[in-house]
């Protein structure tokens, strides 16, 4: 199983970090021009975009790639995996807080990702790499 890292730092409390990349439409943001919207609500009326939650991602009314949110423990980590695609047999993302001091905060993305076709694994974790690099420097200026 293929997988990458990104680790960027926050100059803000781990409680506005994580708050900023526990909702779904942070990603509007961090990955313009692709647009996501949260197609199902959590079970959880206080967070919305917490566990069970299923958001869409794409480009105007086209939005193929599905993430459920699948673990979210406040101010420590969230995962999700991809649900309802063909094209991918194992996508697991896990993004981790760590408090360094009172106003700074180290996020580690990781995903692992396999594909169903060979060699496709590696492509799609490259251009998500350059993804997550650029979209987490661009949230890094709004906190």
């Amino acid at each position: 199983m293929k997988s990458i890292q990104v680790k960027k730092e926050f100059n803000a409390p781990i409680e506005k970090v994580f708050e900023l990349l526990s909702k779904h439409a942070t990603y509007n943001v961090a990955f313009a021009p692709i647009q996501v919207v949260r197609v199902k609500d959590s079970a959880d009326p206080e967070r919305p975009d917490g566990v069970g939650s299923v958001r869409r991602m794409g480009f105007g009314p086209i939005k193929p790639l599905q993430e459920q949110i699948t673990l979210l423990e406040p101010n420590q980590r969230i995962e999700y995996k991809i649900i309802k695609n063909p094209l991918v047999k194992h996508h697991l993302g896990i993004i981790q807080f760590e408090r360094l001091d009172a106003n700074r905060t180290l996020v580690t993305y990781t995903i692992e990702l396999q594909a169903r076709a060979p060699f496709v694994s590696q492509l799609i974790l490259a251009q998500l790499q350059s993804a997550i690099k650029i979209g987490f420097s661009k949230l890094a200026k709004t906190v």
